[in-house]
């Protein structure tokens, strides 16, 4: 798996370090905050904040272009970008449905039990795209934030699992760091 990420990250690299992207004008910006390899090196902090921006943007957006809305977050925030635009495909086209579905019935359920007030433009009702279910918008917007807020946090505790679990594939500190590290001492 490491081999084929890593393959997979040369050849993305490869691709924006080219002379003709990179003598572009409008993705010149784009593409040198990108070419930072630190952004491309997997270890367990960048990880795991890599996933757990791409997974609340997952559940948050429901848009087709929520990879790069992601990728733009984990390049501001200095984290993994694979893994962030990466993690964005857990609410593919197969599973966008079920999702709204566990979303809307996650806001409904969190709407009755803590007996919440949301916006009266938001309080409208309707029926769910290609389906006969009946969901409200304010359900669905509730449990988008709550749903998006829980898989990013269970991306943390996942991420350090399997890193203890494996340590070879996912190393707890960046090799640079590492290195650095025994140069001093």
């Amino acid at each position: 798996m490491k081999r084929h990420y890593l393959k997979f990250v040369r050849r993305f690299y490869k691709q924006l370090r080219h002379p003709k992207l990179r003598g572009s004008r409008f993705f010149s910006g784009i593409t040198q905050r990108l070419t930072n390899r630190r952004l491309w090196k997997p270890c367990r902090a960048t990880v795991s904040h890599g996933l757990a921006i791409g997974l609340f943007f997952a559940m948050m957006l429901p848009l087709p272009f929520q990879g790069l809305i992601s990728a733009f977050f984990a390049v501001r925030s200095r984290v993994n970008v694979p893994f962030a635009m990466l993690a964005v495909w857990v609410s593919n086209p197969l599973t966008n449905i079920p999702l709204a579905l566990m979303q809307e019935h996650l806001g409904g359920f969190l709407r009755q039990s803590f007996s919440l007030s949301m916006p009266s433009f938001l309080d409208v009702s309707g029926r769910f795209p290609y389906t006969d279910i009946e969901c409200n918008a304010a359900n669905f917007v509730l449990g988008m934030l709550v749903s998006g807020v829980i898989s990013a946090v269970l991306a943390y505790p996942l991420v350090h699992f399997l890193s203890w679990l494996v340590p070879q594939h996912l190393p707890a500190k960046r090799v640079e760091v590492v290195r650095m590290a025994k140069k001093t001492a």
